[in-house]
């Protein structure tokens, strides 16, 4: 700042409005330029902030989702060709398993892509691009950016609902926890993935009804529900395998017991994992 005012002093500074100058002080080289043609200012110089839109996740599962249609297309790939497996596509793209496995499923949704578990990624279909990325529009996550943004709500709030529940559950909310636990099991022990996946919905709808509070049901109810929304139950349905359901499963076994024994800091601890654990599934 002082080289500058020093500059700005002498006697072969430029005319107002055009500054180029540049002067060494202790060694260190310091370069000014500035170029205002009057009356403008630099804030009028800067583009308005509101012009940017703010990149969501689900804008960047949306542009993978884009880049490998393309690519499908460029390489004149035909329907039952096989993709390469997830973790190669995720490193030749350079982003995380989650923000590829949305982008997958999202093509799955447009028809495009056959996601066959223990078997790999297929080419389904090879619509017209334009009406691929209409498809993809259309294929979001309702009010939520993401299924990470409704997981992380999920995780601040269900486990508290939970304490509150095992405090105010009345016999027949056990009797309906415990119904809804057995036929997990009964999914578990016959790879009945969609089975399974409904019943532990309805599972953490339950705990959250049994609270009889109607804000925690007003905010969790819709929350819990995004699960079924079409691109998350895809998502889901690709990863679920006897391994995952069997350790989800467990978990929910543990929530059970654990409310039960009316132990706030089990019943937090159970339920944290667990739905960590979904996410990180």
């Amino acid at each position: 700042m002082t080289c500058l005012k020093t500059r700005r002093q002498s006697a072969s500074c430029e005319a107002p409005g055009e500054v180029f100058g540049s002067c060494l002080r202790g060694g260190i080289r310091s370069i000014f330029y500035t170029r205002l043609a009057a009356p403008y200012s630099v804030s009028f110089l800067k583009p308005p902030v509101e012009m940017f839109d703010r990149i969501t996740p689900i804008s960047r599962s949306q542009i993978v989702a884009e880049q490998i249609l393309s690519k499908i297309l460029e390489a004149k790939m035909t329907i039952g060709d096989k993709l390469a497996p997830e973790r190669e596509i995720a490193r030749s793209m350079d982003v995380s398993r989650n923000t590829l496995r949305e982008a997958i499923a999202m093509l799955q949704v447009a028809g495009v892509l056959d996601v066959r578990r223990s078997s790999g990624i297929f080419i389904a279909s090879l619509p017209e691009e334009k009406d691929v990325k209409q498809r993809l529009d259309d294929a979001g996550f309702g009010k939520y950016t993401d299924s990470q943004t409704a997981i992380d709500a999920r995780i601040a709030l269900e486990p508290g609902a939970a304490i509150l529940a095992s405090a105010v559950a009345t016999p027949a909310d056990w009797k309906r926890f415990d119904t809804l636990i057995k036929t997990m099991q009964f999914a578990v022990e016959n790879r009945g993935v969609e089975t399974y996946r409904k019943n532990d919905n309805d599972l953490h709808k339950a705990f959250v009804v049994s609270t009889r509070n109607e804000t925690l049901i007003s905010i969790l109810l819709p929350l819990i529900e995004t699960a079924r929304q079409p691109l998350w139950n895809a998502i889901k349905q690709n990863i679920y395998n006897a391994d995952v359901l069997r350790e989800s499963y467990d978990e929910h076994r543990q929530i059970i017991d654990a409310m039960r024994s009316g132990e706030e800091y089990y019943i937090f601890r159970a339920f944290t994992r667990h739905l960590k654990n979904s996410k990180s599934r």
